[in-house]
């Protein structure tokens, strides 16, 4: 076991705040590197694609080790963009702290609401570090206070910016003699006065000449999460970079605990031009070495880890063991893909996720040629970024992937010139919808010919309440129906689901299996997983399904004499509105608006804006819509009435699958 402390640390913020920056300059500050990286001229350790160089912007999650006194840090810097949210949420699940950068210029922007509910949900410790204090305009107080009532944070700051004439340097409060002369670190005082008794008649009775005495009280208030430590600086010029990486310790959990066997938790997969297939983990367990074999979940199956290596700041280091703690990188023998868990504990992620791909987009290859290549292409990427969801129709010729949103598709495009010389078109992205049932119906099927097969079925097919996602009920005896067979039952249901009778996924099911029969001759589990997808399918033809609409909700921030335009376009857009809220010359705006309406508003609401507005869009759940001719269905199948078609399609379905799995 290491002897020492193993913190994995995410660098979080909105789309050009400065993380990458904040990162190269923590990396050599701590010793890591001779000389910080820059994103402006592409020498970024952490932005290591030449998409990323390119574009000055992070597009996949990098993790970095570097040693600072008696902790091993593990940095994982996170794209800002809200295109790239998947990555990110990928990395929240291995994190035990959180850096989040804030702009100084801009303050809270609408990724920041978004990444900060979703630390709040996992309660996992944050230093919020006020970055850009050097840019023109910026008031410190004011974002301060900002970020305070906005995200009903109470703050502490643990230093103070001193701005002067173009001349920038930072006060910390240990040596701040003169409090009640600054707004900051007075604000910081009657934060701490509202959480601790004993200092609040300190502060009544003005007793508080010892500064460093009161960061003494605030730390353990710190570490409990009853205020959030934050510091200014600046990474462009260097600045608060030594007192950021002093204060980490502050997010050191004092409860890490640790599993007696080996486990891990797979959060990233790559394809490497010279070491192939390489899976990102975070060890939760014993020492996992080379050579070991453990459980793949996802798999149901041992696998053997062939190498293991460290991403240091001169690349991949090859290891031969991963201690509790620690992100490594392995190969193995079999696929094994992002999400999965190594072992046999529980350390599934139930968290809300910032990332709901909405959005579907057909792909073309310009050149008929590269057909085949772009398929092959497709389906690493998506193997490196499941939430694509990457469907391939061979009968039709098709590609369909899904989206967060057009800058994705512009990487995607870029990603298959760079790296297999494809050039690729994107058509314009459509809506996913969800189906489900209009009513309870039942599903009849009988797949016994051509013999040896035998599997015969009654589905009883009822719609869910919102937002229940699908239930499976057994009812059939095992006397009837083996159990190993109502396994494969099981196992048939989610690929079934994909597609409904109009071709979008089926959501808010219950399926209950009430009647059945095997023969104890001709039965085999191929037969139930083939016949239970005729079945289902038979029974939402009976049904009918009603389409679902995916909603946006919506939270908007402009100043008071655009109201009257902003409601204009919401209404236009069909959109539910709330009663504005008044924030001195500003106003809040929240409702919901259906997706489909609003895909190109923050264009339209920037130009309204000037820019200077906030617009935060979230996934808030699906509502009943009519289908009319422009929800054309996002992905094609075979009908489910055409049996020997069907047979065919599902056989093709899960061999597809199984590849992209196994």
């Amino acid at each position: 076991m290491s002897t020492k402390n193993v913190l994995t640390i995410g660098i979080l913020a909105h789309v050009d705040a400065g993380k990458t920056s904040l990162t190269e300059c923590l990396l050599h500050a701590a010793g890591a590197t001779v000389q910080a990286g820059s994103v402006d001229k592409g020498s970024a350790i952490t932005d290591a694609l030449a998409l990323e160089k390119s574009r000055g912007i992070s597009i996949k999650a990098s993790s970095i080790n570097f040693n600072w006194k008696d902790t091993q840090f593990q940095l994982v810097d996170t794209p800002g963009h809200i295109d790239f949210a998947a990555e990110v949420d990928r990395s929240l699940s291995v994190l035990d702290a959180v850096i989040l950068v804030v702009s100084a210029k801009e303050g809270v922007q609408a990724h920041t609401l978004n990444l900060w509910e979703s630390l709040k949900e996992r309660n996992l410790p944050v230093i919020i570090f006020f970055n850009k204090i050097d840019r023109d305009g910026v008031y410190p107080e004011q974002v301060f206070s900002d970020f305070q009532k906005e995200l009903q944070a109470p703050l502490f700051a643990l230093n103070s910016p001193n701005i002067t004439e173009g001349q920038y340097s930072l006060t910390a409060f240990e040596k701040s003699v003169n409090l009640a002369e600054n707004p900051i670190l007075n604000q910081s005082i009657e934060n701490l006065a509202e959480h601790d008794e004993e200092f609040l008649e300190q502060y009544l009775e003005e007793n508080l000449d010892d500064p460093k005495d009161i960061v003494k009280q605030a730390i353990p208030h710190l570490k409990k999460g009853n205020l959030y430590p934050a510091l200014f600086g600046s990474a462009k010029l260097g600045i608060g970079i030594e007192a950021l990486l002093k204060n980490m310790e502050l997010l050191i959990p004092s409860d890490q605990k640790y599993y007696s066997t080996p486990s891990a938790k797979v959060f990233k997969v790559e394809l490497h031009d010279k070491m192939g297939r390489l899976a990102y983990i975070k060890s939760y367990g014993s020492t996992l070495k080379t050579k070991d074999s453990i459980l793949s979940q996802q798999l149901e199956q041992d696998i053997k880890i062939n190498q293991i290596y460290k991403a240091e700041t001169t690349g991949f280091n090859q290891v031969n063991e991963l201690h509790a703690g620690e992100i490594g990188l392995i190969t193995t023998s079999e696929i094994i893909q992002s999400g999965d868990i190594l072992g046999n504990q529980e350390l599934d992620d139930e968290f809300t996720k910032i990332s709901n791909a909405v959005l579907a987009v057909e792909v073309k290859a310009v050149e008929d040629k590269n057909y085949q290549k772009l398929g092959e292409a497709l389906e690493i990427l998506n193997m490196e970024d499941p939430i694509l969801d990457f469907k391939w129709f061979k009968e039709e010729r098709e590609f369909h992937i899904k989206i967060l949103g057009p800058i994705q598709t512009e990487v995607l495009k870029d990603s298959l010139e760079q790296r297999w010389d494809i050039e690729a078109e994107f058509l314009p992205p459509k809506v996913v919808y969800k189906e489900t049932p209009s009513k309870s119906a039942e599903g009849y099927v009988r797949y016994w010919m051509p013999k040896p097969c035998w599997a015969i079925m009654t589905f009883k097919i009822e719609p869910g309440p919102s937002g229940s996602g699908t239930q499976f009920t057994n009812h059939v005896r095992t006397s009837d129906i083996s159990q190993k067979y109502i396994n494969e039952v099981k196992r048939a249901i989610p690929w079934t689901l994909k597609q409904g009778i109009h071709g979008y996924e089926v959501t808010d099911i219950h399926i209950t299996l009430i009647k059945g029969e095997e023969h104890s001759v001709h039965s085999n589990p191929g037969d139930f997983l083939l016949a239970t997808p005729m079945g289902i399918m038979r029974g939402l033809e009976n049904a009918g399904t009603d389409l679902l609409e995916p909603m946006y909700a919506f939270e908007i921030k402009a100043h008071q004499e655009l109201l009257g335009a902003v409601s204009s376009d919401l209404s236009q857009m069909q959109a539910q509105l709330e009663s504005p809220f008044f924030d001195e010359e500003y106003f809040i705006l929240k409702g919901r608006v259906p997706v489909a309406k609003s895909m190109n508003y923050p264009i339209k609401f920037n130009a309204t804006t000037s820019g200077k507005g906030r617009l935060k869009f979230k996934l808030d759940g699906y509502e009943k819509t009519a289908l009319t001719e422009d929800k054309e269905r996002a992905y094609r199948g075979v009908s489910p009435l055409d049996e020997s078609q069907w047979i065919l399609h599902m056989r093709g379905a899960f061999k597809a699958d199984e590849r992209m799995m196994t």
